[in-house]
């Protein structure tokens, strides 16, 4: 197969132009860098919207103490079944946003959605998560043996697919059929030097914000660990990748790398770029930019 290497050409939308300007009015970055320093982040999950209860098949069951929700079509009948994992630097739970974002993509796709309430940082390191996002894949295996299984995730959450990944190709074990990552963090470490270039078109995130979290998230691995920061891994023997960033968002730097070094290694992957776009746009379903992304998934 070959690659898709995608360059949206539509210019930004007024919405997302207009999202940027009142995120740098309300000093969005000044108060997301203070929750990732502080530890301020809401912990306990959004509550599913009423809409999702009405027009879904859900079932919400426990794994470790902690809710795994799997929302499907009333009718479904696709052969796909997609393990999404959350956003919010490690440390920030699911979003009413999400729970949008969800929406669309089982409205559109069809398929069986998997979303985990996966342990969070600084009570959590990777080790935990890793432990909990691994136990779930293997009910997963076992409960849908013909199934093709997707990863999918916003940010930390696309972080977390890749590492994973990279894990079960290291241990021999069935990759998913498909990555899918929207914003991806890719590297905790925040050391490309590109990152501050970008840094001030940025209205989100702060290398302060997301160093602090990463550490925290890290534990006492090496920060540059592939477990925690993907980016060092080999991309060799994974499923075919997707990668989706827009170019004001600080993480931007590490999916141009990773779309370098795939490219290097002659890996088959597809990648999307937006210019002008922020941080995990796709969770603001209203956009027009996010309504592209989840059509061309």
């Amino acid at each position: 197969m070959n690659n898709i290497d995608y360059l949206h050409a539509e210019p930004p939308s007024f919405e997302s132009k207009l999202i940027q300007v009142i995120m740098g009015l309300s000093v969005m970055k000044m108060r997301t860098e203070e929750k990732m320093i502080t530890d301020s982040y809401a912990k306990d999950p959004a509550k599913l919207p009423k809409s999702l209860w009405r027009n879904f098949d859900i079932r919400e069951t426990e794994q470790s103490g902690r809710k795994v929700w799997t929302i499907s079509p009333n009718d479904y009948k696709s052969d796909i079944v997609i393990l999404y994992l959350h956003g919010g630097a490690y440390m920030g739970n699911i979003l009413r946003l999400h729970w949008d974002l969800i929406n669309q993509l089982v409205r559109k796709t069809g398929a069986r959605i998997v979303i985990p309430d996966y342990p969070l940082a600084p009570d959590a390191t990777y080790r935990e998560a890793y432990g909990f996002v691994g136990d779930l894949y293997a009910r997963l295996t076992t409960d849908y043996p013909t199934k093709r299984i997707v990863f999918m995730g916003d940010s930390a959450g696309g972080g977390l697919a890749f590492g994973f990944a990279q894990q079960l190709r290291n241990e021999k074990k069935r990759q998913p059929d498909q990555l899918i990552v929207f914003s991806p963090w890719f590297d905790v470490s925040m050391t490309d030097t590109r990152i501050g270039l970008i840094d001030k078109e940025d209205r989100l995130l702060s290398i302060k914000g997301l160093k602090s979290a990463g550490q925290k998230y890290s534990g006492d691995l090496d920060i540059k660990d592939y477990r925690v920061s993907p980016l060092y891994g080999s991309f060799s023997g994974l499923c075919r990748i997707s990668i989706f960033t827009g170019t004001n968002d600080i993480l931007y730097a590490d999916a141009q790398k990773c779309r370098q070094l795939m490219t290097d290694q002659h890996i088959t992957f597809n990648y999307f770029e937006y210019p002008k776009m922020f941080h995990d746009w796709v969770v603001i379903t209203r956009l027009k930019e996010s309504r592209d992304v989840v059509d061309k998934v």
